[in-house]
């Protein structure tokens, strides 16, 4: 699977792709909550879409999942590797869209980065540059 870009930034969508992430989010959840993924582990296993990226043409979509046991990040991947193809006809059937854009599935890391940075600021070298 090639990796794609996106024109516009996370966070600088247009208001079209702003709706149509929130119902592909939508549609998503749907889909992990009934279990129709038939994967056990994304079917029962605690996860969170924080995020989704829609590309202008409305023809791709990412989601930046965070699974509640961060160990199984290797896990989840493929587990949503193996069962992209029935996650995508599921969200077909629920979002009605010219095209079923193609999905990607990636491990949020942002929460990893704020917790470094929580390290970070927290040492006394830092503390102590802060303070005087």
């Amino acid at each position: 699977m090639k990796n794609f870009s996106f024109e516009l930034s996370r966070g600088k969508s247009s208001q079209r792709q702003m709706k149509v992430q929130e119902i592909l989010r939508a549609a998503l959840v749907e889909v992990l909550q009934r279990g129709l993924t038939k994967e056990p582990l994304l079917d029962n296993g605690m996860i969170t879409i924080n995020h989704v990226d829609v590309s202008p043409d409305l023809k791709h979509v990412k989601f930046f999942f965070l699974p509640f046991d961060e160990t199984k990040k290797e896990d989840f991947l493929k587990a949503f590797k193996r069962s992209n193809k029935v996650i995508r006809k599921a969200i077909g059937q629920r979002v009605h869209l010219k095209y079923v854009p193609t999905v990607n599935f990636i491990f949020d890391d942002s929460i990893t980065e704020v917790r470094n940075l929580d390290k970070i600021f927290a040492s006394k070298k830092v503390k102590k540059d802060i303070e005087g």
